[in-house]
């Protein structure tokens, strides 16, 4: 399949402050973390999840993105897959859409993202996730660029993550059977 690659990797955060301090040491600028909602869509014989694709809608502060991912290729822990977005203005009549066409959302999984950028726009694109799963950070750009910054934030090319949040929230419920269907925050009584 043809089109823009996404390329990145992920890793465990065990100590956000000092990512994000040595993110600021390498010029990075950080927004604040924003609350997303992802939705994945498939039909009733899970042929995009069987084949490796993903189609999904995440609403952040209202507004939404489509986005179509393909058949992801990993090498040494970094992931590149074609993937092909359109912002979206009403992520629920997008939905709704999809659901007429025969799709039915099948798992949902929240975030609250920070993104980081370098104003040298060669170098990797960062998000630190807060997730009910723990802390994580990405790095997205050429694959050269994403293991260099890796190397500069100290992160190992062993401590890549090529999984998705799906597989591994998947994987942490065949551990605990009690963590609900959807990887989503419990909400405190």
């Amino acid at each position: 399949m043809h089109g823009p690659r996404e390329i990145e990797t992920k890793f465990r955060v065990a100590d956000r402050s000092a990512l994000e301090s040595r993110l600021r040491a390498l010029g990075a600028a950080g927004a604040p973390p924003e609350a997303e909602s992802n939705v994945l869509f498939d039909d009733a014989a899970r042929s995009l999840r069987d084949s490796g694709c993903a189609l999904r809608v995440r609403t952040v502060a209202g507004r939404g993105v489509l986005t179509f991912k393909g058949r992801a290729e990993v090498a040494a822990g970094v992931k590149s897959r074609v993937e092909l977005e359109s912002a979206v203005d009403d992520p629920g009549s997008v939905a709704a859409v999809l659901e007429a066409l025969g799709y039915r959302a099948w798992f949902r999984y929240e975030k609250r993202r920070a993104t980081w950028t370098f104003a040298d726009p060669s170098r990797p694109l960062v998000v630190v996730d807060e997730t009910p799963l723990g802390t994580f950070a990405e790095i997205e750009g050429p694959d050269a660029a994403v293991r260099s910054l890796a190397r500069e934030l100290g992160v190992a090319e062993a401590d890549f993550i090529a999984e998705s949040y799906i597989a591994l929230w998947l994987s942490a419920r065949e551990r605990d059977a009690s963590l609900p269907a959807d990887m989503v925050f419990r909400v405190e009584p």
